[in-house]
């Protein structure tokens, strides 16, 4: 597009300056009858990758291949006045159109330019926010982690987004993206290894309050009278007769085997059968 708008202005103002020109040899007429044609093909190719070709464009494309066919009626009738008007008035309409399509261009590279730099905005924002809410959650369950980088990297991404500089900008932002990811998983890590040790912990207390228990009732068993078991089934698949020292000793061995959820499971069951 440049060398075309090159040509054109090179053309119509060397024509311009030099003035009138007194005969042309048909090479020359020929010339210029091509060069007419294959701006107006270009610029025919350039209107057509355009969305909503604006009206204006759209006559000056119209006058302007015109006035090229007219340029070629006049050179059959070997009229070279006639042709030279005709090719600078051509010439004149395709760089009018020439400029209005770079000028087009420009406002909608501006427009994807601004649209991307409130998006990059509007990200940084999100993820300063989600490094601050991090922040906080690190120190209430004690986790350890440096948060410098990552305050660096937002500083920075700002003042390149206020510099104009968006692909910089994005790449910081993607750095300090990876940084909330490892920030999360730490906590992550580190939040799961407190609930499962506050459960190994509850397993532990249940299994010593469950063995107290036990003890108690081969205590009393060795005063009393031994009873006659109905050894009635309940729907929580614990005997009505089951003593505490079965479930420590089940509870034991998923202890150690590091099955506490399966450990919890048994010990609420249990609860719900003294209900």
């Amino acid at each position: 597009m440049k060398a075309l708008t090159i040509i054109f202005l090179a053309l119509v103002g060397t024509l311009v300056i030099n003035g009138p020109i007194q005969s042309y040899a048909d090479p020359q007429l020929d010339a210029l009858l091509k060069i007419a044609i294959q701006a107006r093909e270009n610029l025919k190719m350039n209107i057509s990758q355009i969305n909503n070709v604006p009206n204006e464009i759209t006559r000056l494309f119209k006058q302007g291949s015109d006035e090229t066919d007219a340029l070629s009626n006049a050179i059959d009738k070997k009229d070279v006045g006639s042709a030279r008007q005709h090719f600078l008035s051509a010439m004149n309409f395709f760089k009018t159109i020439n400029n209005k399509i770079n000028s087009l261009n420009a406002t909608q590279v501006n427009s994807q330019q601004q649209t991307e730099e409130l998006q990059l905005q509007s990200e940084i924002t999100r993820i300063g926010k989600i490094g601050e809410t991090l922040k906080t959650i690190a120190i209430m369950n004690h986790v350890s982690f440096d948060f410098t980088q990552f305050d660096q990297l937002i500083q920075k991404a700002k003042q390149d987004l206020d510099n104009d500089n968006v692909s910089e900008a994005s790449k910081l932002v993607e750095q300090a993206n990876r940084i909330v990811t490892d920030v999360h998983h730490s906590i992550t890590v580190v939040a799961n290894q407190k609930n499962s040790d506050r459960a190994k912990d509850f397993t532990a207390k249940q299994i010593e309050k469950l063995d107290k228990m036990g003890s108690t009732s081969t205590q009393n068993s060795m005063v009393q009278a031994p009873k006659v078991s109905t050894m009635a089934k309940t729907s929580s698949n614990f005997t009505s007769d089951e003593v505490p020292k079965d479930m420590v000793t089940k509870l034991k061995k998923l202890a150690v085997e590091g099955k506490v959820d399966e450990a919890l499971k048994v010990i609420k069951s249990f609860k719900e059968h003294q209900k």
